[in-house]
């Protein structure tokens, strides 16, 4: 069909979908919508066909626009969102991705939390239970939980840990109980539907934040309590986007023990940002070399490209093991002599 001239936000949902893949969406569309609404949008996805990629590029972007807007509005408020937009999309765009999503920003649970200090929500929270503290976890920023984890005791941490790990749906309920604790602290109004909270991935962002001695304690805890746990953390501790905080001679150190097609694999998933950065890092000649690889390679399932990613990531792992290149971390910074 036809690209309309003016996307509903039903059609922007669908080509987001379609432009982010068949695996990723169907995990998206079980996560995060209803059946009426999988209905829905899946009827819109059957009606598009060869997509411009101007047009999947500029859904993209609105949708990244307000993704960055809403984290914003909940780190500093509107006066710090709408600062931060003016710079990147002047004042008149600014004002349009802030209307589109001030609306729905109270509806996230324990929003306020995080504009507060992590030294403040650990003296508040540090004798709750378990459970509770990693249901807090779950919605606060990775630097604030990464930075109260590791102020809890060694024997807390681990449980903490594990419990933000298998944290899957929260009931509206729940979430009010837990504000009825916090209410004092809190003023948003409590959402009626079930929010998404918590998983691997949300731990596995904390950890990335904390000092080597807190994640070698969760992770040597876990591994005797919880092998399976451990592993797939240990799987996603270190993802591929974080290449951008290698020193230079780091990266050209993996480089030297990447396999090309894998390479070129983990690529055709990257964002400029991290594209740039690689290229940086190789001669000019491995450079073309690497774009002749990406550009005739053709259709990539997500999936291999994931696990191309996820083997480069071991390289970066077991190369920072060895003392070979040094991961900078949360809580410590990295000192090259």
């Amino acid at each position: 069909m036809a690209i309309p001239a003016k996307l509903t936000g039903l059609q922007k949902a669908a080509i987001i979908l379609i432009t982010l893949g068949a695996d990723l969406s169907a995990k998206v569309l079980r996560k995060k919508f209803n059946d009426d609404e999988i209905e829905r949008i899946t009827g819109e996805i059957s009606l598009f066909e060869n997509i411009p990629r101007d047009v999947q590029k500029a859904v993209m972007d609105e949708f990244l626009q307000l993704l960055q807007a809403r984290e914003y509005l909940m780190r500093g408020g509107f006066d710090y969102a709408k600062e931060i937009l003016e710079r990147a999309v002047g004042h008149q765009k600014a004002i349009e991705i802030l209307e589109k999503v001030a609306v729905n920003i109270q509806n996230v649970p324990f929003s306020s939390l995080r504009k507060t200090d992590p030294k403040h929500l650990f003296n508040f929270i540090r004798d709750e239970h378990p459970q509770t503290i990693a249901l807090i976890l779950t919605y606060l920023h990775p630097e604030q939980s990464s930075m109260i984890l590791a102020a809890l005791p060694p024997e807390l941490q681990a449980e903490v840990a594990r419990r933000v790990a298998i944290i899957d749906r929260i009931s509206p309920e729940v979430i009010k109980e837990v504000e009825g604790v916090l209410e004092k602290k809190m003023s948003m109004i409590i959402p009626h539907h079930e929010q998404h909270a918590g998983g691997i991935k949300t731990l596995v962002n904390i950890l990335n934040r904390v000092d080597r001695s807190t994640e070698k304690t969760i992770l040597e805890e876990l591994e005797t309590n919880d092998p399976e746990l451990a592993d797939e953390i240990r799987k996603l501790l270190f993802v591929f986007e974080d290449i951008i905080k290698l020193h230079d001679v780091a990266i050209q150190r993996v480089l030297r023990e990447v396999d090309q097609k894998d390479l070129a694999k983990a690529m055709r998933g990257s964002n400029e940002e991290v594209a740039a950065r690689i290229y940086k890092n190789m001669s000019k000649r491995a450079g073309e070399m690497l774009r002749e690889e990406i550009q005739f390679m053709g259709p990539v399932r997500l999936r291999d490209v994931e696990e191309a990613q996820q083997r480069i990531v071991q390289i970066i792992r077991r190369l920072d093991e060895a003392g070979e290149i040094i991961v900078a971390r949360g809580g410590e910074d990295a000192i090259i002599l």
